[in-house]
């Protein structure tokens, strides 16, 4: 497909990290005033991107804190979230977004900064697109799963009394040596309040990532799984994913890149989950920092599987279904 047809398909995106969506002159400017000089190309993408597949951990981890160090004020924080919605509107043509962050995340060495400034900040942000551009946006509110317990109630709690503006409660961060089952309780707790729960599960290529997912579902109500792409490697799982119709938020480059997947990005095994009848979506994860959009993920699944219109129209006639914004609302853009 070419370009052009690609970027008029109206797009669904269910997992994109808000955080890690920063626009990338947005960046320029504002790293400067938290002490980091961008003389050129090169120093920036050294600083802020990644673009080939990790192998060290700290380096990534140092680009991440890099990008969450400018997340500073209210301001800021208005303004990313406008611009993350309209890059997705006028660049990738995105009708469905949802957005998810971490309070904790944000709040980290940024002390002026609590939970209600950061999210009245950014639903202001996404408020002032919605009027500006014919998209739907949705809020997930992130639990880090390698905080505190302590930490994951009182997001629970900050996300159950802002549930007129959160959509969801997510599971997020590594995976491996943080069970999902001890977050049961706030997870039921945010379910019985009316939000709906995404989890981040079966990312980390490890022997037990098809059983975290079924973990996630069984103990956390997940409704939908975040990557979720281990489970290729389990027929069992697979087949319990399909029959309970959960859907999985796939991401290509974020999995090539972060080694979920070893080998080619051609070695992705989107197109078997897909043809074996899991539920499956195309989403970025983190584009700012993985240097990518719908678009070009988009090309990536024409050039690599030969995906044409009916494959991509297929995709987000399953992500619109499941998407967690209100029906209401969801309707007055798609179908498109």
């Amino acid at each position: 497909m070419k370009a052009t047809e690609i970027q008029a398909l109206p797009k669904v995106e269910l997992h994109r990290h808000l955080e890690l969506s920063l626009r990338h002159s947005t960046i320029k400017e504002l790293a400067p005033q938290f002490g980091i000089e961008i003389p050129d190309e090169a120093t920036f993408a050294s600083r802020f991107l990644i673009d080939q597949p990790m192998n060290d951990l700290g380096s990534v981890l140092n680009k991440f804190l890099d990008t969450q160090l400018l997340l500073a004020s209210d301001e800021i924080l208005e303004r990313i979230a406008y611009e993350a919605c309209e890059d997705a509107f006028k660049i990738e043509n995105i009708r469905l977004l949802e957005l998810r962050y971490a309070p904790t995340f944000v709040t980290y060495r940024h002390p002026d900064l609590d939970f209600d400034k950061i999210h009245q900040a950014i639903v202001r942000g996404v408020q002032r697109a919605e009027k500006d551009f014919k998209m739907a946006v949705g809020l997930v509110c992130i639990i880090q799963r390698i905080l505190t317990v302590a930490d994951a109630e009182r997001v629970t709690d900050f996300a159950i009394d802002n549930k007129d503006t959160f959509v969801g409660l997510d599971l997020a961060d590594n995976e491996v040596g943080f069970d999902s089952k001890p977050f049961s309780p706030f997870f039921m707790r945010a379910k019985k309040a009316g939000l709906h729960v995404t989890v981040h599960s079966g990312e980390a290529n490890v022997p037990n990532a098809p059983r975290y997912v079924r973990e996630a579902i069984e103990y956390l109500g997940a409704e939908r799984i975040g990557h979720g792409v281990q489970v290729y490697r389990d027929p069992e799982t697979m087949k319990y994913l399909i029959d309970k119709k959960i859907p999985l938020e796939l991401c290509l480059t974020s999995n090539y890149l972060t080694q979920a997947i070893a080998g080619e990005k051609s070695q992705h095994p989107f197109k078997q989950l897909m043809e074996a009848g899991v539920l499956t979506t195309i989403n970025t994860d983190d584009p700012g920092i993985f240097n990518c959009d719908m678009n070009s993920e988009y090309q990536l699944f024409a050039d690599l599987f030969q995906f044409g219109p009916k494959e991509f129209n297929y995709c987000n006639k399953i992500a619109a279904e499941h998407c967690f914004i209100p029906a209401a609302k969801k309707n007055k853009v798609w179908p498109v």
